[in-house]
């Protein structure tokens, strides 16, 4: 599904929009930029996949390819929130990432099918958010899509960790053990 081209037209545009943020003296959060790569993302999927369409309507799937809908979940850490009554069924894109001093972008970008019961409930009275974090997409990783960035898994003591890392690919499989 997510293919080099829009791989290679992610990371221009989203150099090209942190670049032009820096060269305006704008500021952006974590949060505002997430939401920029999401809808650059998008962009770059409806123009290199065949069958993609943005239709750029919040009532609507963020992708739909060939029809079937794709929601993306873009973070710059390493959970993905979604809304308790936002949720759709369907294909989700994990998509974390991280820039260097240049605002050159790297990504880890990851898919699976997901239920609206996949997703964690808040526990929290006052924030209504659904997650869906690393260790939950670890743990599932046998039925997970990896295109770009990998995932590792490793012991520290008795506690498992895992580790999300950018930008590079790791063959099919997308995660160390």
């Amino acid at each position: 599904m997510i293919t080099d081209g829009v791989i290679e037209k992610l990371t221009r545009d989203t150099k090209d929009l942190f670049d032009f943020y820096d060269e305006k003296n704008l500021f952006k959060t974590k949060k505002q930029k997430s939401e920029d790569i999401s809808g650059l993302l998008e962009n770059a999927m409806a123009s290199e996949i065949d069958g993609a369409v943005a239709p750029k309507i919040d009532s609507e799937p963020d992708i739909r390819l060939h029809g079937e809908p794709v929601e993306i979940k873009t973070t710059s850490g390493t959970c993905w929130f979604s809304g308790t009554f936002s949720k759709r069924e369907g294909y989700f894109l994990f998509v974390s990432w991280n820039t260097d001093t240049d605002n050159n972008p790297s990504f880890f970008i990851a898919g699976k099918p997901l239920k609206k019961d996949d997703w964690k409930a808040s526990t929290s009275k006052s924030y209504y958010a659904t997650t869906y974090d690393k260790k939950v997409l670890y743990a599932n990783r046998e039925a997970v899509d990896f295109y770009t960035g990998s995932m590792e898994g490793y012991m520290r003591g008795k506690q498992q960790c895992i580790k999300i890392h950018t930008g590079s690919r790791l063959g099919d499989m997308g995660y160390e053990q």
